[in-house]
């Protein structure tokens, strides 16, 4: 088997990198609109052009949030069919995999191990996946800012590896600023943590080339880091990030003590979001040590397992002067810290036996728990597409209707087939006919007033056997 393995290593890799593709590309056909799509859906086909969509997202810019990348993405998304975004969005998924996969070192050339170890990890311990990584607002500023911010930081450590034989160091550093500024104006703690991990990377390669006596700085090493710093002013100083502070801001103290109050709360959300991550990251930077790969600054201060690391922690404290967080907030810290994890496994497991059968043991394991809970969501998702369907059908038929009521009663999903890959639930149709997504869909569907029971109930009321 593994001379197999080995012989056909090339080949299976990208199997298994178009499986990715193809597996995510499932969720997300059957992944409907929900939530806030629709209400940029609303605005959206009001737009004749594209000039129109620079003009909408202008307003939200000086209204309602700075992240003009990231929700320009969202009306041009739903501009398309939802099957253009369905592929773009797998695409996007299947980048964030080999972008992260590219971060990390000292492997095979077509490392499966180290593949299935990033494919695994972002289906097991990604955060909030329904949210950022399905649906269609979330997936734009999360799973789309960080292939943005990742591709920049795989970038960047491209050039600092060959750069001496830059051809051209003005259009380097042209590239390198202006790819910055897109960089930096995805998304507030994440392209914070990609800039952290620029200054760390070009700190280090400044230090040991001064100390061998060498070239030590390039301009596109200023550019990319002054690159991404517009960008980021350009996205916190936007005033509409002032206006949604004030709006939401959710803590009872502030000051010192109110700082204290957030971290708290960070440093919580953290031990649910990543206990296993820290868990498995202590483990791998004692295996390191015992090794004695870690014993010099020299080691650490160069060690790709400590910079992630230390730049996954950054991201999720930088939450802290926030006005409110969401878990989904802790996207990008959690794809920093699965570089750090996966590098530093792949690094301790290259010597010891007995770690190497424990990184065979875990890939075999994680492999296991995706086949099963893959299927198990996809039938969940299955459904959850059917009962929307049969919904949207009803409103259709209510507005064709010409002697219809005005009131549009619908069933709310089942509460069991709520799983972490649909957001569904949690903005489902209520049965107060004021609640806000009763309304966009009021809106978007051009009908009357909406109110949703639970779906025995509907049965009983309005179903086929009903009377």
């Amino acid at each position: 088997m593994a001379v197999f393995m080995e012989k056909h290593r090339k080949k299976i890799f990208w199997v298994l990198v178009v499986a990715a593709f193809a597996s995510i590309f499932v969720y997300n056909f059957l992944t409907p609109y929900m939530s806030d799509d629709y209400f940029y859906k609303i605005e959206v086909r009001q737009a004749k052009s594209l000039f129109d969509l620079f003009r909408q997202q202008y307003r939200e810019y000086l209204s309602n949030s700075g992240r003009v990348i990231g929700q320009f993405n969202i009306r041009l998304s739903l501009v398309f069919s939802k099957q253009i975004f369905n592929v773009v969005n797998s695409v996007m998924f299947t980048g964030l995999t080999l972008l992260i996969y590219a971060n990390v070192r000292r492997k095979k050339k077509y490392d499966v191990l180290a593949l299935l170890l990033v494919i695994t990890f972002l289906w097991k311990f990604t955060v909030d996946f329904g949210q950022t990584m399905l649906w269609i607002c979330g997936s734009c500023n999360y799973l789309w800012g960080s292939v943005i911010i990742l591709g920049y930081v795989t970038f960047f450590r491209r050039l600092l590896s060959r750069a001496e034989r830059i051809k051209h160091p003005v259009l380097a550093a042209a590239g390198t600023f202006f790819f910055g500024i897109a960089a930096g104006w995805c998304n507030e703690n994440t392209s914070g943590g990609g800039l952290l991990l620029v200054l760390l990377f070009g700190a280090n390669f400044w230090w040991d080339r001064k100390r061998e006596g060498k070239k030590a700085f390039y301009p596109f090493m200023g550019a990319a880091a002054l690159g991404m710093c517009c960008g980021i002013l350009g996205m916190i100083l936007a005033p509409g990030v002032r206006n949604r502070s004030q709006v939401m801001r959710e803590d009872e103290y502030t000051g010192f003590v109110g700082l204290l109050s957030k971290i708290y709360k960070i440093s919580m959300t953290v031990r649910d979001l990543f206990f296993v991550l820290f868990v498995m990251i202590a483990i791998v930077l004692v295996a390191l040590a015992v090794q004695k790969q870690l014993c010099t600054w020299s080691q650490i201060r160069r060690n790709e397992t400590v910079l992630f690391t230390v730049t996954g922690i950054a991201t999720c404290y930088a939450l802290a002067i926030a006005p409110t967080t969401m878990d989904r907030a802790f996207f990008g810290a959690g794809v920093f810290l699965f570089i750090a994890c996966i590098q530093g496994i792949m690094d301790a497991a290259r010597e010891e036996r007995i770690l190497r059968i424990a990184k065979y043991s875990l890939v075999s394991v994680l492999c296991l728990w995706f086949a099963f809970n893959y299927l198990d969501n996809l039938v969940n998702l299955a459904r959850i597409y059917r009962e929307e369907k049969e919904r949207i059908t009803m409103l259709v038929e209510e507005k064709a209707d010409p002697d219809g009521t005005g009131i549009v009663v619908l069933p709310k999903l089942r509460q069991e087939f709520q799983n972490p890959y649909s957001n569904m639930h949690d903005s489902d149709l209520e049965e107060d006919k004021d609640f806000w997504i009763n309304l966009f869909y009021e809106v978007y569907y051009d009908v009357g007033n909406i109110t949703a029971i639970p779906r025995e109930e509907w049965e009983e009321l309005y179903g086929e056997g009903a009377e």
